[in-house]
């Protein structure tokens, strides 16, 4: 079998679930969140530290405590939570760098073109991808 490299790190991935998770289950502990998803107790309470400190989560203590969503995950991304957990997404260093090490050698470099534009369109991809289709929740009762 061939080496796999995902293009999402762990927590990142672990970050979507959660929000799921907590969407469908509000009120919830960090270590019903791990049990339910079979993820480390130790690094989902991590990744729900980084939900709450970008502003996803609200983590109340105390007997009636819990986790809530702080925000609609109708209009939460893939991407929100992806760059709220680890920061922008590009793919490659270049396209932080105002002369990559290419254009500082020769003066120029086509390969820079090529991570901007599928750095965009990976960008759009997950922002298109909103959180709620994924949650189970019951219909509302009209």
């Amino acid at each position: 079998m061939a080496d796999v490299r995902t293009l999402l790190k762990r927590d990142e991935g672990y970050a979507i679930h959660s929000l799921i998770d907590i969407a469908e289950n509000p009120g919830t502990s960090t270590s019903d969140v791990a049990e339910r998803l079979q993820l480390p107790p130790a690094f989902t309470a991590k990744v729900v530290r980084k939900l709450v400190t970008a502003g996803f989560v609200v983590s109340h203590t105390g007997r009636s405590g819990g986790l809530s969503l702080a925000v609609d995950l109708e209009r939460v991304s893939l991407l929100d939570v992806i760059e709220g957990i680890s920061g922008r997404v590009v793919l490659d260093t270049c396209e932080t760098e105002v002369r990559c090490a290419t254009q500082q050698r020769t003066g120029d470099c086509r390969l820079k073109f090529a991570w901007f534009a599928t750095s965009e369109q990976i960008r759009a991809v997950l922002t298109s991808v909103k959180l709620a289709q994924f949650c189970n929740l019951p219909a509302a009762v009209e």
